[in-house]
Protein backbone atom coordinates (compact mmCIF):
# COMPACT_ATOMS: atom_id res chain seq x y z
CA UNK A 1 0.00 0.00 0.00
CA UNK A 2 1.30 3.32 -1.32
CA UNK A 3 -0.09 6.99 -0.18
CA UNK A 4 0.75 9.73 -2.38
CA UNK A 5 -1.11 12.49 -4.29
CA UNK A 6 -2.79 12.22 -7.32
CA UNK A 7 -1.29 12.85 -10.72
CA UNK A 8 -3.35 14.59 -13.90
CA UNK A 9 -2.81 11.43 -15.89
CA UNK A 10 -5.36 9.61 -13.69
CA UNK A 11 -7.81 11.91 -13.51
CA UNK A 12 -9.95 9.27 -15.13
CA UNK A 13 -8.94 6.86 -13.53
CA UNK A 14 -10.11 8.43 -10.32
CA UNK A 15 -13.20 9.94 -11.31
CA UNK A 16 -14.33 6.21 -12.17
CA UNK A 17 -13.55 4.93 -8.19
CA UNK A 18 -15.23 8.03 -6.80
CA UNK A 19 -18.18 6.81 -9.03
CA UNK A 20 -18.18 3.20 -7.94
CA UNK A 21 -17.19 3.82 -4.93
CA UNK A 22 -20.09 6.05 -4.31
CA UNK A 23 -22.57 4.38 -6.35
CA UNK A 24 -21.92 0.76 -5.16
CA UNK A 25 -25.11 -1.09 -4.23
CA UNK A 26 -27.27 2.44 -3.71
CA UNK A 27 -30.07 3.50 -5.57
CA UNK A 28 -29.24 7.00 -7.15
CA UNK A 29 -31.85 9.06 -7.12
CA UNK A 30 -32.73 10.48 -10.88
CA UNK A 31 -31.27 13.97 -11.21
CA UNK A 32 -28.18 13.44 -8.58
CA UNK A 33 -24.88 14.13 -9.69
CA UNK A 34 -24.10 10.90 -8.35
CA UNK A 35 -25.91 9.60 -11.31
CA UNK A 36 -22.73 11.27 -13.61
CA UNK A 37 -19.85 8.94 -13.71
CA UNK A 38 -17.69 12.36 -14.37
CA UNK A 39 -18.95 13.59 -11.72
CA UNK A 40 -16.04 14.42 -9.46
CA UNK A 41 -13.90 15.39 -13.37
CA UNK A 42 -17.42 17.90 -13.34
CA UNK A 43 -16.33 19.66 -9.45
CA UNK A 44 -12.70 19.79 -10.10
CA UNK A 45 -13.03 21.83 -13.67
CA UNK A 46 -15.81 23.80 -11.70
CA UNK A 47 -12.96 25.10 -8.85
CA UNK A 48 -10.02 27.46 -9.58
CA UNK A 49 -8.57 27.10 -6.61
CA UNK A 50 -8.06 23.08 -7.50
CA UNK A 51 -4.41 21.02 -7.98
CA UNK A 52 -3.99 17.69 -8.35
CA UNK A 53 -1.77 17.22 -5.13
CA UNK A 54 -4.94 17.79 -3.08
CA UNK A 55 -6.63 14.97 -4.05
CA UNK A 56 -4.35 12.05 -1.80
CA UNK A 57 -4.78 8.73 -3.37
CA UNK A 58 -3.79 4.48 -1.49
CA UNK A 59 -2.17 2.77 -4.36
CA UNK A 60 -2.67 -1.15 -3.92
CA UNK A 61 -0.62 -3.21 -6.67
CA UNK A 62 -0.87 -0.61 -8.79
CA UNK A 63 -4.81 0.67 -8.39
CA UNK A 64 -6.05 3.16 -6.80
CA UNK A 65 -9.01 2.00 -3.98
CA UNK A 66 -9.13 4.95 -1.98
CA UNK A 67 -8.71 8.62 -1.78
CA UNK A 68 -9.33 12.02 0.07
CA UNK A 69 -10.10 15.45 -1.43
CA UNK A 70 -8.51 18.27 0.42
CA UNK A 71 -10.13 21.23 -1.42
CA UNK A 72 -8.60 24.50 -0.85
CA UNK A 73 -11.16 26.92 0.84
CA UNK A 74 -9.20 30.05 2.12
CA UNK A 75 -11.58 31.76 4.41
CA UNK A 76 -12.29 35.10 5.63
CA UNK A 77 -11.70 34.56 9.50
CA UNK A 78 -12.16 37.83 11.73
CA UNK A 79 -11.08 40.42 8.86
CA UNK A 80 -8.33 38.42 7.95
CA UNK A 81 -7.99 35.84 5.31
CA UNK A 82 -6.71 32.05 6.19
CA UNK A 83 -6.05 29.27 4.37
CA UNK A 84 -8.47 25.69 4.95
CA UNK A 85 -9.40 22.93 3.65
CA UNK A 86 -12.99 21.18 2.87
CA UNK A 87 -12.66 17.78 2.56
CA UNK A 88 -14.48 15.49 -0.23
CA UNK A 89 -14.66 13.21 -2.17
CA UNK A 90 -13.71 10.37 0.91
CA UNK A 91 -13.82 7.34 -1.19
CA UNK A 92 -12.87 3.67 -0.96
CA UNK A 93 -12.98 0.85 -3.86
CA UNK A 94 -16.13 -1.80 -2.47
CA UNK A 95 -13.40 -4.51 -3.30
CA UNK A 96 -10.94 -2.67 -0.46
CA UNK A 97 -13.36 -1.93 2.14
CA UNK A 98 -12.95 -2.42 5.93
CA UNK A 99 -8.67 -2.90 5.22
CA UNK A 100 -7.92 0.81 6.67
CA UNK A 101 -7.28 2.29 3.72
CA UNK A 102 -9.63 5.48 3.84
CA UNK A 103 -7.88 5.75 7.49
CA UNK A 104 -4.88 5.71 5.68
CA UNK A 105 -6.38 8.31 2.95
CA UNK A 106 -7.18 10.74 5.72
CA UNK A 107 -3.82 10.11 8.44
CA UNK A 108 -1.61 11.12 4.74
CA UNK A 109 -4.03 14.48 4.02
CA UNK A 110 -3.82 15.16 7.72
CA UNK A 111 -0.03 15.80 7.31
CA UNK A 112 -0.21 17.29 3.91
CA UNK A 113 -3.00 19.84 5.25
CA UNK A 114 -0.16 20.86 7.92
CA UNK A 115 2.85 20.49 5.74
CA UNK A 116 1.04 23.13 2.60
CA UNK A 117 -0.09 25.76 5.66
CA UNK A 118 -3.76 25.06 6.22
CA UNK A 119 -4.51 25.63 9.70
CA UNK A 120 -7.60 23.74 9.64
CA UNK A 121 -10.19 21.21 7.80
CA UNK A 122 -13.64 20.99 7.43
CA UNK A 123 -16.25 18.58 6.27
CA UNK A 124 -19.73 17.38 6.16
CA UNK A 125 -20.60 13.43 6.88
CA UNK A 126 -20.93 11.62 10.09
CA UNK A 127 -19.00 12.31 13.22
CA UNK A 128 -18.64 8.14 13.71
CA UNK A 129 -16.95 7.75 10.70
CA UNK A 130 -14.73 10.92 11.06
CA UNK A 131 -14.40 11.61 14.82
CA UNK A 132 -11.50 9.04 15.16
CA UNK A 133 -9.28 10.56 13.21
CA UNK A 134 -9.92 13.78 15.11
CA UNK A 135 -12.81 15.98 13.34
CA UNK A 136 -15.22 17.63 16.20
CA UNK A 137 -19.10 18.83 15.54
CA UNK A 138 -19.27 22.29 14.93
CA UNK A 139 -23.35 23.85 15.68
CA UNK A 140 -24.10 27.51 14.89
CA UNK A 141 -27.55 28.90 14.92
CA UNK A 142 -30.04 29.63 12.17
CA UNK A 143 -32.85 32.53 12.46
CA UNK A 144 -36.84 31.99 11.56
CA UNK A 145 -37.99 35.76 11.79
CA UNK A 146 -41.53 36.06 11.91
CA UNK A 147 -42.28 39.87 11.95
CA UNK A 148 -44.15 42.40 10.73
CA UNK A 149 -41.45 45.19 8.54
CA UNK A 150 -41.74 48.91 9.11
CA UNK A 151 -43.67 50.50 5.80
CA UNK A 152 -40.78 53.24 5.68
CA UNK A 153 -37.99 50.57 4.93
CA UNK A 154 -36.81 49.16 2.02
CA UNK A 155 -39.73 50.50 -0.14
CA UNK A 156 -37.99 52.51 -2.41
CA UNK A 157 -35.38 49.93 -3.47
CA UNK A 158 -35.33 47.45 -6.83
CA UNK A 159 -33.40 44.46 -8.15
CA UNK A 160 -32.72 42.91 -11.01
CA UNK A 161 -31.17 39.31 -12.01
CA UNK A 162 -27.51 39.29 -11.86
CA UNK A 163 -25.79 38.38 -15.17
CA UNK A 164 -23.33 35.76 -14.51
CA UNK A 165 -21.17 37.48 -17.31
CA UNK A 166 -21.27 41.02 -17.20
CA UNK A 167 -21.82 41.20 -12.99
CA UNK A 168 -19.26 38.81 -11.64
CA UNK A 169 -17.26 41.62 -11.30
CA UNK A 170 -19.58 43.62 -9.35
CA UNK A 171 -20.34 40.56 -7.73
CA UNK A 172 -17.05 39.95 -6.09
CA UNK A 173 -16.64 43.65 -5.41
CA UNK A 174 -19.89 43.37 -2.89
CA UNK A 175 -18.86 39.80 -1.70
CA UNK A 176 -15.70 41.13 -0.55
CA UNK A 177 -17.29 44.45 1.15
CA UNK A 178 -19.44 42.52 2.90
CA UNK A 179 -17.62 39.21 4.02
CA UNK A 180 -14.54 40.35 4.52
CA UNK A 181 -15.15 41.28 8.31
CA UNK A 182 -17.04 38.15 8.89
CA UNK A 183 -15.94 34.85 9.83
CA UNK A 184 -16.36 31.87 7.81
CA UNK A 185 -17.07 32.72 4.34
CA UNK A 186 -14.61 31.45 1.04
CA UNK A 187 -13.24 34.07 -0.23
CA UNK A 188 -14.23 34.23 -3.51
CA UNK A 189 -12.40 35.45 -6.45
CA UNK A 190 -13.91 36.81 -9.59
CA UNK A 191 -13.21 33.44 -11.21
CA UNK A 192 -14.16 31.49 -8.57
CA UNK A 193 -17.11 33.43 -8.80
CA UNK A 194 -17.75 32.68 -12.49
CA UNK A 195 -16.82 28.96 -12.84
CA UNK A 196 -18.07 27.65 -9.24
CA UNK A 197 -20.87 29.96 -8.07
CA UNK A 198 -22.31 31.19 -11.30
CA UNK A 199 -22.02 28.39 -13.66
CA UNK A 200 -24.50 25.63 -13.41
CA UNK A 201 -23.91 22.62 -11.10
CA UNK A 202 -23.45 18.73 -11.93
CA UNK A 203 -27.29 17.93 -10.71
CA UNK A 204 -29.09 21.20 -11.86
CA UNK A 205 -28.75 24.63 -12.59
CA UNK A 206 -26.92 27.57 -11.18
CA UNK A 207 -27.75 29.57 -8.03
CA UNK A 208 -30.07 32.80 -9.19
CA UNK A 209 -28.70 35.73 -7.43
CA UNK A 210 -29.98 39.19 -8.20
CA UNK A 211 -28.54 42.75 -7.56
CA UNK A 212 -30.24 45.05 -5.11
CA UNK A 213 -30.49 48.56 -6.24
CA UNK A 214 -30.94 52.30 -4.92
CA UNK A 215 -31.12 54.93 -7.20
CA UNK A 216 -29.52 52.46 -9.87
CA UNK A 217 -26.15 52.16 -7.49
CA UNK A 218 -25.76 48.19 -6.55
CA UNK A 219 -26.12 48.18 -2.63
CA UNK A 220 -26.07 44.63 -2.52
CA UNK A 221 -27.35 41.11 -3.94
CA UNK A 222 -29.08 38.11 -2.45
CA UNK A 223 -30.08 34.22 -3.40
CA UNK A 224 -33.39 32.75 -1.85
CA UNK A 225 -34.80 29.35 -2.27
CA UNK A 226 -38.58 30.20 -1.11
CA UNK A 227 -39.15 31.86 1.96
CA UNK A 228 -34.84 31.21 3.15
CA UNK A 229 -32.44 33.24 2.10
CA UNK A 230 -29.31 31.18 1.19
CA UNK A 231 -27.25 34.32 0.56
CA UNK A 232 -27.27 38.14 1.76
CA UNK A 233 -24.46 40.79 1.25
CA UNK A 234 -24.87 44.92 1.05
CA UNK A 235 -22.54 47.35 1.17
CA UNK A 236 -24.71 50.91 2.03
CA UNK A 237 -28.24 50.59 3.59
CA UNK A 238 -28.35 47.59 5.49
CA UNK A 239 -31.77 47.64 6.98
CA UNK A 240 -33.46 48.82 3.70
CA UNK A 241 -31.57 46.17 1.77
CA UNK A 242 -32.96 43.78 4.49
CA UNK A 243 -36.12 44.27 4.31
CA UNK A 244 -36.46 44.47 0.91
CA UNK A 245 -35.14 40.85 0.59
CA UNK A 246 -37.51 39.68 3.43
CA UNK A 247 -40.55 40.94 0.99
CA UNK A 248 -39.27 39.15 -1.77
CA UNK A 249 -38.83 35.63 0.70
CA UNK A 250 -42.65 36.05 1.49
CA UNK A 251 -42.24 39.24 4.34
CA UNK A 252 -43.01 36.80 7.16
CA UNK A 253 -41.47 33.38 8.55
CA UNK A 254 -38.34 33.84 6.47
CA UNK A 255 -35.68 31.49 7.41
CA UNK A 256 -31.64 32.52 7.40
CA UNK A 257 -29.64 29.85 7.05
CA UNK A 258 -27.06 32.35 9.48
CA UNK A 259 -26.81 34.29 12.33
CA UNK A 260 -24.98 37.54 13.31
CA UNK A 261 -25.07 39.62 15.64
CA UNK A 262 -25.87 42.98 13.32
CA UNK A 263 -28.58 40.04 11.82
CA UNK A 264 -30.27 40.24 14.81
CA UNK A 265 -30.10 43.97 15.69
CA UNK A 266 -31.48 45.05 11.90
CA UNK A 267 -34.23 42.76 12.24
CA UNK A 268 -35.49 44.68 15.68
CA UNK A 269 -34.59 48.29 13.78
CA UNK A 270 -36.52 47.07 10.93
CA UNK A 271 -39.73 45.60 12.56
CA UNK A 272 -42.52 47.48 13.33
CA UNK A 273 -43.79 47.86 17.07
CA UNK A 274 -46.59 45.40 17.47
CA UNK A 275 -49.86 46.67 18.86
CA UNK A 276 -51.11 45.52 22.23
CA UNK A 277 -53.83 43.25 20.81
CA UNK A 278 -51.07 41.71 18.19
CA UNK A 279 -48.84 40.97 21.48
CA UNK A 280 -51.41 39.21 22.81
CA UNK A 281 -53.19 37.43 20.16
CA UNK A 282 -50.50 36.94 17.53
CA UNK A 283 -47.20 37.55 18.55
CA UNK A 284 -44.22 37.57 16.21
CA UNK A 285 -40.90 36.90 16.84
CA UNK A 286 -37.31 35.95 16.27
CA UNK A 287 -36.34 32.48 16.57
CA UNK A 288 -32.92 30.57 17.10
CA UNK A 289 -32.09 27.19 16.36
CA UNK A 290 -29.07 25.51 16.58
CA UNK A 291 -27.71 24.28 13.55
CA UNK A 292 -25.17 21.91 12.24
CA UNK A 293 -21.87 23.32 10.72
CA UNK A 294 -19.93 20.28 9.63
CA UNK A 295 -16.69 18.79 11.53
CA UNK A 296 -14.22 21.03 12.27
CA UNK A 297 -10.63 19.76 12.65
CA UNK A 298 -7.56 21.50 13.94
CA UNK A 299 -3.78 21.55 12.07
CA UNK A 300 -2.16 24.39 13.25
CA UNK A 301 -0.61 27.55 12.18
CA UNK A 302 0.37 31.54 12.44
CA UNK A 303 -2.81 32.84 12.84
CA UNK A 304 -3.62 30.04 15.31
CA UNK A 305 -0.73 31.01 17.28
CA UNK A 306 -1.89 34.79 17.11
CA UNK A 307 -5.00 33.79 18.45
CA UNK A 308 -4.37 31.21 21.27
CA UNK A 309 -5.98 28.51 19.38
CA UNK A 310 -3.96 25.22 20.66
CA UNK A 311 -6.76 22.68 19.53
CA UNK A 312 -9.85 21.74 17.90
CA UNK A 313 -12.07 22.65 20.53
CA UNK A 314 -9.75 26.04 21.03
CA UNK A 315 -10.60 26.61 17.53
CA UNK A 316 -14.85 25.54 17.66
CA UNK A 317 -15.34 28.11 20.10
CA UNK A 318 -13.59 31.06 18.23
CA UNK A 319 -15.73 30.32 15.36
CA UNK A 320 -19.12 30.27 17.19
CA UNK A 321 -17.90 33.27 19.37
CA UNK A 322 -17.38 34.87 15.88
CA UNK A 323 -20.70 33.96 14.30
CA UNK A 324 -19.31 31.64 11.74
CA UNK A 325 -21.17 31.65 8.37
CA UNK A 326 -20.53 29.09 5.59
CA UNK A 327 -22.74 30.29 2.83
CA UNK A 328 -24.67 27.06 0.69
CA UNK A 329 -22.77 27.34 -2.65
CA UNK A 330 -19.26 27.43 -0.84
CA UNK A 331 -20.02 24.11 1.37
CA UNK A 332 -19.01 21.70 -1.44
Amino acid sequence: MTTRALREDEFEEHAQLVYVSYTHEREVPAGSMLAHPDWWLRGIERDPYYQPEQTRVVEVDGKLVASVTCYHRPSYIAGREVDAACIGSVCTHPDYRRQGHARAALEDSIEWMTAEGYEWSFLYGKYDVYGGSGWENLATWNVSADLALRDDVGADLSDRAADPDADATLLTDLYARFNGHLTGPTVRTEEYWRARVLSPKTDGEAAQFRIVESGGDAVGFYHLDGQAIREIAWVAQPGDVLAHVMRKAGGERVNFAFCTIDLLALLRDISAIPTQNQCFDEPGGVQLREAYRGLWRFNGGPFCDEMGIADTDDLLRLLREHDYVMWPSDRA
